[in-house]
């Protein structure tokens, strides 16, 4: 027996009457018999709103760490930073201060790529979540075909639908690189690269190297890791790569 006609059947009969006479549930069955799957219940807005309720409860969690992460990192480098002006006014800034701020900079440092770390991953479990919450809008749209007109965000599980539900139209890859150099996690390694040249170049000044040396040094320092933390943040297109939509955005029209 062909199942799909089989579901076809039975979607109709749920419906309790001529296709006219409730097009929700009609839609609903020709969308199951279309992809071959059974047909929503009676229970599916209720499950489904739950459950978009938990990503939402999911996805303000992962916001509150990624602020948590930033707020301690630069709360411990400004603490830090007092501290050794205070010991530098109180010797001279002598190889006391020195060997002090050798020995907590990279500390901090640590922290602050931790930090960075994390914030990417924050990103990247964003997009996932808003992946899964587009899922769902598509299927309140086949319990309410109806309401796709009232919709402004996206329900699509691809990249276009969910930069659909950033509000942000045509976001090709250029586009994202410019979104990355103004990001959370992208202020955190330009601290980091930063903080990494201040490192290289009381490292330095500790050896007795030249000014120029030192000052190239740090240069060069903050450039490589500014670069290759920036460009970590690849990792935050990881859901777009990793798996296949099931309900893909329709081809560009434009």
């Amino acid at each position: 027996m062909d199942s799909t006609g089989d579901v076809s059947g039975r979607a109709g009969s749920a419906s309790g009457g001529p296709d006219g006479a409730d097009g929700a549930d009609g839609a609903t069955g020709q969308t199951a018999a279309k992809v071959g799957v059974e047909p929503l219940g009676e229970h599916a807005a209720a499950l489904l709103s739950t459950e978009h309720w938990s990503l939402l409860a999911a996805r303000s969690l992962i916001w509150s760490e990624a602020q948590s992460r930033a707020t301690v990192f630069l709360t411990v480098l400004s603490a830090t930073t007092i501290a050794l002006a205070l010991l530098a006014d109180a010797t001279g800034f002598g190889d006391e201060t020195l060997t002090v701020a050798l020995a907590v900079l990279p500390v901090v440092l640590l922290l602050g790529i931790a930090a960075y770390v994390r914030l990417v991953q924050i990103n990247a479990e964003e997009f996932q979540l808003v992946l899964a919450m587009n899922r769902l809008r598509r299927g309140y749209l086949d319990l309410e075909p109806g309401l796709e007109r009232y919709l402004s965000t996206g329900y699509h599980d691809d990249q276009r639908g969910v930069f659909t539900t950033y509000m942000v139209e045509r976001a090709g890859q250029r586009a994202l690189w410019l979104h990355f150099l103004v990001n959370t996690p992208n202020i955190v390694a330009t601290v980091d690269a930063a903080l990494t040249a201040v490192i290289v170049v009381l490292g330095l000044q500790a050896a007795d190297a030249p000014r120029i040396a030192a000052a190239t040094a740090a240069a060069t320092a903050f450039l490589l890791v500014w670069v290759a933390l920036y460009l970590l943040q690849r990792e935050t297109l990881r859901p777009f790569r990793h798996q296949s939509p099931r309900f893909p955005s329709p081809p560009d029209r434009h």
